[in-house]
């Protein structure tokens, strides 16, 4: 019988990094699509589109490393009931947006800060215009259509042509993180901040590998996801970080806008797109920080209230898109930028000869049960 979750948060909020130096990421963020909310001499703070007041923070250290995740409660009660479970304290927010929070540590020793009364944001108007999706109504007879500054978003730069208009990030949507213990990892934050199950990962010998988790907010529906907790294959655990995962404000086109201004400019590591996963259904495209941390440009994801079961799904199709290129075999592994290419040198089939065997293991177990 499943427990009572000690809360139900209501929302994903922020990232938090340490970082060695701020000029080479604030730089990459304002080209992936987000704004400079604050900075000061030990943080800087970015913020997309919408409501939240900053949605990525990395504050100065030694080394660069994931630091955890924020959400947001529903209640100051539920501050109240974590801090008597945990036995931590409730403390007010110094930094942007205010408000109250508790910060817990989870089984893969991740932060998990949950924060009530934080101070919104104003939303920020987008002005490039989004285009047909499908679902409205057909196109105005005699008028074109044209995004953004149409092809005036070209530029020569010196020797080369530069698509000048990013992606418009709106707002954080998911995490994806590397278990040890999945069970440990899916239980943990089911039971202490209420997430439930959307899909579970299942390998071919029926144990558990991680789930698609997103918040329960009864009737209105949420994200697909708003947590993929993995134990990816492999001997070596690659750290806790996958990546995040970011909406991006517009539509298919925005995404595809981000994708040639990034890829254009020159300067940032594609990691894996474009493509539409299987699982929550999304657009997606993934791009390395100069750092070596991955973060995804996504839209037009799954909405699903409380009221769907869980999903078991083979742990093959975790890899698996409705269409795009397999991923890589550093997905999901921070890294070093200059080790990237080393990696998929060596190993340029792993993640894909590892869907392969699962497939084949998967086929296998179903002819031995026939």
């Amino acid at each position: 019988m499943m427990t009572e979750p000690v809360c139900k948060v209501a929302d994903i909020i922020y990232v938090r990094f340490e970082l060695t130096e701020f000029e080479e990421q604030k730089k990459y963020l304002h080209h992936f699509g987000m704004m400079l909310a604050h900075e000061d001499e030990n943080s800087i703070f970015f913020r997309g589109t919408g409501t939240s007041p900053y949605i990525y923070v990395a504050t100065k250290g030694d080394e660069n490393k994931y630091i955890g995740t924020a959400y947001k409660a529903n209640d100051y009660s539920d501050l109240e009931a974590l801090s008597k479970e945990f036995n931590v304290d409730i403390v007010e927010n110094t930094e942007p947006g205010g408000g109250y929070k508790v910060t817990l540590i989870d089984p893969d020793g991740i932060e998990v800060e949950v924060c009530h009364g934080m101070n919104q944001a104003e939303p920020v108007a987008v002005v490039s215009k989004v285009l047909n999706t499908g679902q409205s109504k057909a196109r105005e007879r005699n008028v074109v259509q044209r995004f953004g500054n149409a092809a005036d978003e070209w530029q020569l730069k010196g020797d080369k042509w530069v698509y000048e208009l990013s992606s418009k990030v709106k707002r954080l949507g998911h995490t994806a993180i590397n278990c040890r213990d999945p069970k440990a990892s899916v239980d943990w934050y089911a039971n202490t901040i209420g997430f439930l199950v959307s899909d579970n990962l299942v390998a071919p010998d029926g144990n558990s590998m991680g789930a698609f988790m997103r918040c329960n907010q009864g009737d209105k529906p949420v994200d697909h996801h708003t947590i993929n907790n993995i134990a990816l294959p492999g001997d070596n655990y690659p750290g806790p970080y996958g990546h995040a995962g970011y909406e991006v404000s517009d539509s298919v086109d925005d995404l595809m806008a981000g994708h040639y201004h990034l890829k254009t400019n020159g300067e940032y590591f594609h990691e894996w797109g474009i493509g539409r996963h299987l699982l929550g259904s999304q657009m997606y495209d993934y791009w390395r920080d100069p750092h070596g941390f991955t973060h995804e440009h996504w839209t037009d994801g799954d909405l699903i209230d409380a009221s769907v079961p869980a999903n078991d799904v083979s742990l093959f199709e975790f890899g698996k898109a409705q269409y795009g290129p397999p991923p890589p075999a550093t997905f999901g592994h921070s890294m070093p930028i200059e080790e990237v290419n080393k990696v998929r040198a060596e190993v340029p089939d792993l993640y894909e000869g590892v869907l392969k065997d699962l497939a084949k293991m998967q086929k296998e177990m179903e002819k031995e049960n026939d």
